[in-house]
């Protein structure tokens, strides 16, 4: 626990700015239009700072911080639930390619992948989404907050799912 501002703010400099790029992916596994994205971002920056005298340390961080940006995300969509959104995952990367055609074709499956995604249930979609920052099965059960033996189906479901949505875009 903190207890004088000048703690509090040094800490959540600190862990804003190591945080920054996953809060950010979060709120575009949640949200399509940037804007909304933009929005959504600073909502969890407040919810992080409002939040931050009741860090008490029991687990990282970053894993408070991902569970103060579901929570925000999921109650930002509900009060926004007239927006429509897809995700875009800014994780996913493209590995050096030296042939146009094979950069071709994996650009084709990262925008098949990535419409696949945008399918999924936005939970689903968040599990992925954290599944795809090599976060462990147990930092994803503390972030959604479910057990790790739930986590741990739920994440083959949604990989079983993902293979046959991808199978379906490739036969359309």
């Amino acid at each position: 626990m903190l207890d004088n501002s000048k703690e509090q703010q040094d800490f959540f400099t600190k862990i804003v700015k190591e945080n920054q790029a996953s809060i950010y992916r979060i709120c575009r596994a949640y949200l399509y239009d940037v804007s909304y994205a933009e929005d959504l971002y600073q909502e969890i920056l407040y919810q992080i700072w409002k939040s931050i005298k009741s860090f008490k340390g029991n687990s990282k961080a970053s894993t408070w911080i991902y569970r103060i940006a579901v929570n925000t995300a999921i109650g930002f969509n509900l009060k926004n639930s007239r927006h429509e959104h897809q995700p875009i995952l800014d994780s996913l990367q493209m590995p050096d390619i030296d042939s146009i055609s094979e950069k071709e074709e994996q650009e084709k499956q990262l925008i098949d992948l990535r419409y696949s995604i945008s399918q999924l249930a936005a939970q689903d979609r968040l599990i992925i989404s954290l599944v795809l920052e090599k976060k462990s099965y147990k930092e994803i059960a503390e972030i959604t907050g479910a057990s790790m033996s739930n986590t741990g189906v739920r994440i083959n479901r949604i990989k079983d799912r993902l293979l046959q949505l991808m199978n379906k875009k490739k036969h359309e």
